[in-house]
């Protein structure tokens, strides 16, 4: 059994450990800012907020984004069937999605083979662009830029039309509201460009030259 002397020292000596753990943590708390910290988000999985694109076909972190159902459990370059029902749907207004930027917005045309699911972005290979012939003579990309028009008064965009189907074109007259305008007889002022009955169309086909020409006349009253 210690003696007192013996038991003094130990007390002593767990005295001056304490008293330097106390140093210690008053050295490291005292007149320290708070070292920041969240509890929220951690070590969360990160591949769902990276999407596939058509040429990459993987994210930074993997995983994958489906955009119908067919893609659902299918696996990586597998063509998956036709879908039957779609997700991620949104519009593209000023307040929803974004409107599209006319500079920006390409149209483009793919020569499909055999694929026959157009709506899969990550399970198959990016389809070849079709190309055409110019006036030059030179071979292009059927990709671009559409064409639009803008429209100042209805504030609406239009197409810049490169071809016109004379049996689905008509002509008319609107008013200030945008609706179609009425004559005289309260008739609409709306016409096809072209009808078989000669006496009703304004346009006939012209044989020799393989052209289209407009009658040059117009008699009121008949």
């Amino acid at each position: 059994m210690a003696t007192l002397n013996e038991r003094i020292q130990e007390l002593e000596q767990e005295l001056e450990v304490l008293r330097n753990k106390i140093q210690d943590l008053s050295r490291n708390t005292e007149e320290k800012n708070k070292t920041p910290y969240t509890t929220l988000g951690g070590q969360t999985n990160k591949s769902f907020i990276n999407p596939y694109d058509l040429t990459s076909k993987q994210g930074m972190y993997g995983g994958t984004i489906f955009w119908n159902d067919s893609e659902i459990g299918n696996p990586a370059n597998a063509i998956p069937s036709n879908p039957k029902k779609g997700y991620h749907k949104h519009s593209h207004s000023r307040y929803s999605g974004g409107a599209l930027i006319k500079d920006v917005l390409e149209i483009v045309e793919y020569e499909w083979g055999s694929i026959t699911n157009k709506h899969s972005q990550q399970f198959i290979d990016e389809p070849k662009i079709k190309t055409t012939i110019n006036s030059n003579h030179e071979t292009v990309n059927k990709i671009g830029l559409l064409d639009l028009i803008f429209n100042a008064d209805t504030r609406t965009w239009g197409i810049a039309a490169l071809e016109i189907d004379v049996k689905k074109c008509y002509l008319v007259e609107r008013d200030n509201n945008g609706d179609i305008a009425l004559d005289e007889n309260g008739n609409e002022k709306k016409s096809p460009l072209y009808n078989s009955d000669q006496t009703k169309t304004a346009i006939v086909w012209d044989k020799n030259a393989n052209c289209w020409r407009f009658y040059a006349t117009y008699a009121p009253g008949e």
